[in-house]
């Protein structure tokens, strides 16, 4: 932990109050003084002169439980002023795991969050079964920043239940041992519990936790409500009443004062009163004295259409989920196929969500192609290549895909939160809170890593949706009152010394690029650096003027 003196800024202190000028004094990796004209005292000196100084950015959102085993700095999370992460979200954790699991629970991760299975293989010991041997092992290493974690359960079904988890609901017996395992992860430091009604494996079977029934939940909760922790669940997004989850969870988790918040809330010009609805329901619900909270992202939602990845054909059961999961001439015979064409026509019609990605035709572009005759289609899009071909959208995608030796070649870009006026409204929507970035996730599709700096960029600098003052606040305070970061969010003498200096004029939000850099060999999306001066870990510096300086005085976190 280190000695730091931050000199000549302007403290925006995480609170929401105005900002002020004044110092900032760290020693031993907490914060001692707050005070205009501090003198050094022997600690290094950082000039914040014409820059803001705040508490370190907190993702409430992320998945980096695997990524932790090969990239312990989380690059670039803190080039974006992130000192914090929440790993464990959407049901998935790498803990409790019994041996016998571990492959079947690799599987699920990489096809739910699409990090390639063998980047797993190549890094993460699996020295570990329970929990507390689980923090044990992360509690030896350091990071680039601070890590919290959450309990997957899905795994923790598995733990007790074995592979009967995948088929029905817990036992009277079972829920009791459910529990006594939660509560021995929460006392080693666990953040709480996250559950999903969404997620499928490959074979487009419920992971376990959506065999899970209201008694099995209540007995989790209670153990949550007995330690003051929080639940994370991703609702049935693709369902026709997916509020019902919403409404599900908020009558067990309300009366025990549990707090509640979920994702896969995203603005939309093809439903503009979507995220409103929920949002509006989440503050109706916080004003009956249920805390539930939906996290909302600045980022467009844009993702690169892939066999390898879950998300986008997840919806469409009945057609191009099953090509999802064939390779080689069964993909082929099934496109070929009339009677598979005839069910993918009217899966397309019937259930795919308002919200979709392959909903927006103008904004699934043609990237890359097999054959040089294609090649007059890059850059354009599927809705010029049906207006140039005619027929059905899944007739003309399937037609594709046979001519371009099986590989779709697009990506969908900006197919929700595309407008930055309907992303604002979201924002700062009482019913919300910022989150839901899933950075560590979908690496091939998409990078969700800066969310912060666009936050920071767009809507307090360029449009003024928020003041800097209430942005910092949403980054930081706020997420550590709701989601139990006890010592951080907040600049004051006996909080931990994890600190941001940005200028608002020079941060900057750069389009994502590949990197060669997993473990497997294999390429992710990398947000380039944000313009931050300095990061500030338990007040040793991890990044100064974009470049990780190699200190890793970040550890897991067990008591906030």
């Amino acid at each position: 932990m280190g000695d730091l003196l931050v000199r000549g800024g302007t403290v925006v202190d995480g609170t929401g109050a105005p900002g002020r000028r004044g110092d900032v004094r760290v020693r031993g990796g907490s914060i001692v003084e707050v005070g205009e004209g501090l003198r050094p005292d022997g600690e290094q000196v950082v000039d914040a002169a014409g820059a803001c100084v705040a508490p370190g950015f907190i993702d409430n959102h992320t998945h980096y439980d695997p990524t932790l085993w090969w990239d312990p700095a989380c690059d670039p999370m803190p080039q974006h002023g992130v000192t914090s992460v929440l790993t464990g979200n959407c049901s998935l954790s790498l803990a409790p795991m019994r041996p016998g699991h571990r492959d079947g629970v690799v599987a699920v991760f990489s096809f739910i969050e699409d990090i390639p299975a063998a980047a797993f293989a190549a890094s993460v010991p699996w020295s570990w079964e329970s929990y507390p041997e689980y923090a044990k092992a992360l509690g030896e290493r350091t990071f680039g920043l601070n890590v919290a974690q959450l309990v997957g359960h899905s795994p923790l079904r598995l733990f007790v239940m074995g592979d009967e988890a995948w088929d029905r609901p817990a036992t009277e017996a079972e829920r009791g041992e459910l529990a006594a395992v939660l509560h021995s992860c929460l006392a080693a430091g666990a953040f709480g519990l996250s559950t999903s009604f969404f997620d499928e494996d490959a074979t487009g079977r419920p992971v376990p936790s959506q065999l899970a029934d209201d008694a099995e939940h209540g007995a989790l909760f209670d153990v949550l409500a007995e330690h003051g922790r929080f639940v994370e669940f991703i609702p049935g997004l693709n369902g026709r009443h997916p509020l019902r989850d919403v409404d599900r969870l908020a009558a067990l988790s309300g009366p025990r004062g549990v707090v509640a918040t979920f994702n896969g809330v995203f603005h939309s010009s093809v439903a503009p009163d979507r995220a409103r609805r929920w949002l509006d329901h989440c503050a109706e619900l916080q004003a009956a004295g249920t805390p539930m909270y939906a996290q909302v992202s600045p980022r467009t939602l844009d993702m690169r259409i892939s066999w390898d990845n879950s998300l986008l054909m997840m919806a469409l059961k009945d057609s191009w989920s099953e090509v999802l999961r064939a390779r080689g001439e069964e993909m082929r015979r099934l496109l070929e196929d009339p009677a598979w064409r005839a069910r993918a026509r009217h899966d397309w019609d019937t259930n795919l969500p308002p919200i979709s990605p392959l909903r927006r035709l103008d904004a699934l572009r043609f990237i890359e192609v097999s054959k040089p005759e294609n090649e007059v289609w890059l850059g354009r899009t599927l809705a010029e290549l049906i207006a140039a071909r005619g027929g059905h959208v899944s007739d003309v995608l399937a037609d594709w895909v046979l001519d371009n030796d099986l590989a779709p070649g697009i990506v969908a870009a900006g197919v929700a939160n595309e407008d930055p006026a309907g992303v604002a409204g979201t924002l700062v929507h009482p019913g919300a809170v910022v989150g839901n970035s899933d950075a560590g996730a979908h690496v091939q599709m998409m990078c969700a890593s800066g969310d912060t700096t666009l936050l920071l960029t767009r809507h307090v600098r360029d449009r003024g949706d928020l003041t800097v003052e209430r942005a910092v606040h949403e980054l930081t305070g706020r997420q550590a009152e709701l989601f139990g970061f006890r010592r951080r969010g907040v600049i004051e003498p006996g909080r931990a010394g994890d600190l941001v200096v940005f200028a608002l004029d020079e941060l900057h939000w750069d389009p994502d690029v590949f990197v060669a850099d997993l473990p497997d060999g294999s390429s992710r999306l990398r947000r380039p650096e944000g313009g931050y001066r300095y990061t500030v870990v338990d007040g040793t510096v991890t990044q100064e003027g974009g470049t990780l300086t190699g200190a890793q005085p970040g550890r897991l976190l067990t008591d906030g």
